[in-house]
């Protein structure tokens, strides 16, 4: 760290690796922040932009609606780019369960460091999903370039934020994010699993109110 700090040219590859990470979405929030602190003059190169809720909406209102649902799926659930993705192309097949006012979709998507047990959304957006039937996000991608429009990453960001201002404690917030660490005990994940039930009925009670 010390080195980082007081040679220029490290520093530099630090910031570059750090933006990198964070456009791939290959690293949190919670870890860009902290060694943000740890490095001199890292501000430079590092996009920790949460986008307001008028910036959001502005957004939705400028989508088509066939892929503005797809919008609201990330922004309503935190997931990550390709889970979402993953979302869509088995959505049919998923099993769902049922509670009031959302589902909460078993996805089972693994994959190295990366994973996703389920994902929580408003039960208007998951039937208009099913409905929809768009199989990938390449529309979404192609409308949001060229209307120059929050990117997809920025939905994951909004979410966490939203979470904690609307008083969801920050590891459930890390729960619905997929970022529950692989040696939590049983116990503590179930606990985990039934305070994300209870808690996500805030984030859907706020949609009501803040869908434009």
């Amino acid at each position: 760290m010390e080195l980082i700090n007081s040679d220029i040219y490290c520093n530099r590859l630090v910031r570059l690796l750090l933006h990198y990470l964070d456009d791939k979405e290959l690293i949190s929030n919670e870890q860009l922040i902290l060694i943000k602190k740890k490095i001199k003059n890292i501000k430079e190169g590092v996009d920790n932009h949460v986008p307001t809720d008028q910036e959001i909406q502005q957004t939705l209102s400028m989508l088509s609606d066939k892929v503005k649902v797809v919008y609201q799926m990330y922004l309503v659930s935190g997931i990550r780019k390709t889970e979402g993705s993953y979302l869509l192309a088995n959505i049919h097949n998923l099993k769902t369960q049922q509670y009031d006012g959302f589902v909460k979709v078993t996805m089972n998507y693994l994959r190295n460091t990366k994973n996703s047990y389920f994902c929580y959304l408003p039960t208007d957006v998951y039937e208009q999903l099913k409905a929809n039937n768009l199989k990938s996000i390449e529309s979404l991608n192609y409308e949001l370039k060229t209307k120059n429009l929050i990117p997809i990453k920025y939905c994951r960001k909004w979410f966490y934020t939203k979470c904690i201002e609307l008083g969801i404690p920050d590891t459930i917030a890390d729960y619905y994010q997929g970022r529950t660490a692989n040696s939590v005990g049983s116990n503590h994940y179930l606990s985990r699993q039934m305070l994300a039930d209870k808690n996500y009925s805030k984030m859907t009670n706020y949609l009501n109110v803040f869908s434009p």
